[in-house]
C-alpha cells in the first residue's frame, strides 16, 4: 500500500506540472484551441509512472507480482490521485490561473461548441473535481489491467 500511496503522489505531483506546463504554453489562452490535442499528451507520462509503479511494486515483493496485486496497485494509485487532484486543481484554478474556467466558457461558447449553459454547467471546479475524483481510480485500475498482463509473474 505504501507504494501505491508513493506513486499516486508522484503521478498528482506530475499532473499538477503538467497543469501548469500548460498554462505556461499557451494552452490556457493564447494556444486554448490546441488545448485538446495537446492535453492528451498527459497520457505518454501517465502510463510511464503506473508501469514504473508496477515494476517498484514487482520489486518491492520480491520479484513476484500476481496479477490482483497488479490490479490493486492501479486503484491504490488511482485512489490516491483522484483524492490529491481535488487539491492540486483547487490550488491550480485559485491560485495559478483563476480565468481557466471563464477562458475556456468564452472560448466553447464563441466557437459554438457548447451554449451557455452547458458550457457553464461543464466548465467549473466541482464539474472538473468530480470528474479527477471518479476518474483516476477508473484509470488506475484500467491501466494496469492491460499493464499487468505484461508485468504480472502469476495470475494469483
Amino acid at each position: 500500500m505504501a507504494t501505491a500511496l508513493r506513486f499516486g503522489v508522484i503521478f498528482a505531483l506530475m499532473q499538477f506540472v503538467w497543469l501548469i506546463g500548460e498554462y505556461l504554453v499557451g494552452l490556457h489562452t493564447t494556444y486554448i484551441n490546441l488545448h485538446p490535442t495537446y492535453t492528451n499528451l498527459i497520457l505518454i507520462p501517465s502510463i510511464a509512472i503506473m508501469i514504473w509503479g508496477l515494476f517498484a511494486r514487482r520489486a518491492e515483493l520480491g520479484g513476484e507480482l500476481t496479477y490482483l496485486q497488479a490490479l490493486g496497485q492501479g486503484l491504490g494509485v488511482g485512489t490516491t490521485v483522484g483524492l490529491l487532484s481535488v487539491g492540486i486543481q483547487y490550488l491550480f484554478f485559485t491560485y495559478i490561473n483563476p480565468n481557466f474556467f471563464t477562458d475556456f466558457i468564452r472560448y466553447a461558447v464563441d466557437n459554438e461548441r457548447a451554449t451557455v449553459e452547458a458550457a457553464e454547467a461543464y466548465f467549473n471546479f466541482t464539474s472538473y473535481a468530480i470528474q479527477a475524483a471518479v476518474f483516476a481510480p477508473v484509470a488506475g485500475l484500467a491501466t494496469n489491467a492491460i499493464a499487468g498482463l505484461f508485468i504480472k509473474t502469476s495470475w494469483r
